[in-house]
């Protein structure tokens, strides 16, 4: 039966192992889109895997206001019980007589102790309300210093973000005077930052049955036609040069579609204003290749012949013919 072979097999296949583990690769991905690894820990007890510190520095900025609001409110309904269980009536400077008004002027006097602003018209009578009032000071004193140091660190980090476009193409390239394909992505920098030196590492899984049908992952690193610029004012189109010289010599759009890869993307650079080396993860699996694409131009100049850069553009593409490029196999049997 004739078998047309899938992939460069002269290409020599990366002797690093890139920590991801080479047997049983069922799973449609390793890299999120997200930059996040596509791996869910198990087996242990939760307290053992979770960390609190990591977890409030890496969430959204909104789910951690969120978070610090649930806080705040949790806290002052449990004081607000515990006033309760002693007797409100060691609350002295009350205004109001009906229930529903006390239980505001109870829960606003203990906002009131948990930040220690201490307006003065109420104020705890006897021992017990006293004790109470006084943890709740250090409490708020201690979750309002751990509250500062959170969002210094949260400060404190390189906000790098850069953008990749939604699909990496294969498309028409010119190297060393020949025209043949290339896997290309791209990727910008989304703020106003200044990065220097950034280097793009790209490497290749493939995954293929052995001859008991079990998938494993093989590794290639991918060379560029350029891994490093240095500096990364706008936007950076990284290409991989599809040669004799590529694991991915002889692939075509159904090879594509029948195989399961994928691109992991490792950008990193220097963050000139954090003094911080900054690092940012993607991939591209099967399904995200535009076959027979290019990517248009996206810098531009506005009124003041200034430079632009369209973001909205950094995912288009329009369609390039490469069939007459592609190299021609002969099947073997």
């Amino acid at each position: 039966m004739a078998k047309k072979r899938l992939f460069n097999r002269n290409h020599t296949q990366d002797s690093r192992e890139l920590g991801f583990g080479t047997t049983d690769a069922r799973q449609q991905r390793l890299i999120n889109r997200d930059g996040t690894y596509n791996y869910i820990r198990i087996g242990a007890p939760f307290y053992e895997t979770f960390n609190v510190y990591h977890f409030l520095v890496s969430i959204s900025w909104i789910k951690l206001i969120l978070l610090i609001i649930a806080w705040y409110t949790l806290f002052n309904f449990i004081f607000v019980g515990l006033y309760y269980l002693i007797g409100i009536e060691q609350i002295t400077g009350m205004m109001y007589s009906d229930a529903r008004s006390k239980f505001w002027e109870v829960y606003f006097f203990s906002a009131q102790t948990l930040t220690t602003v201490g307006y003065g018209r109420i104020n705890p009578m006897g021992f017990e309300a006293s004790a109470i009032s006084s943890l709740e000071a250090l409490t708020g004193l201690m979750s309002f210093a751990l509250i500062t140091g959170l969002l210094f660190a949260r400060f404190a980090k390189a906000p790098a973000k850069l953008m990749f476009s939604k699909q990496a193409v294969i498309a028409p390239f010119t190297w060393k005077k020949q025209e043949i394909t290339a896997f290309m992505f791209r990727s910008v920098n989304q703020y106003n930052t200044n990065l220097l030196n950034m280097k793009a590492n790209v490497n290749l899984i493939i995954v293929e049955e052995d001859d008991d049908g079990n998938e494993n992952r093989r590794f290639y690193g991918l060379p560029l036609e350029r891994d490093t610029i240095s500096f990364f004012p706008s936007s950076w189109t990284i290409v991989h040069p599809i040669d004799e010289n590529s694991p991915l010599y002889g692939f075509n759009k159904t090879d594509f579609e029948k195989t399961k890869i994928e691109f992991m993307i490792m950008l990193s650079g220097f963050d000139e204003t954090f003094d911080q080396n900054v690092f940012m993860r993607y991939s591209y699996n099967e399904k995200d290749i535009e076959w027979g694409a290019k990517y248009i131009k996206l810098i531009n100049y506005n009124e003041q012949n200034a430079v632009t850069v369209d973001l909205s553009k950094l995912s288009t593409v329009e369609k390039m013919p490469i069939d007459h490029l592609l190299p021609k196999f002969e099947e073997k049997v």
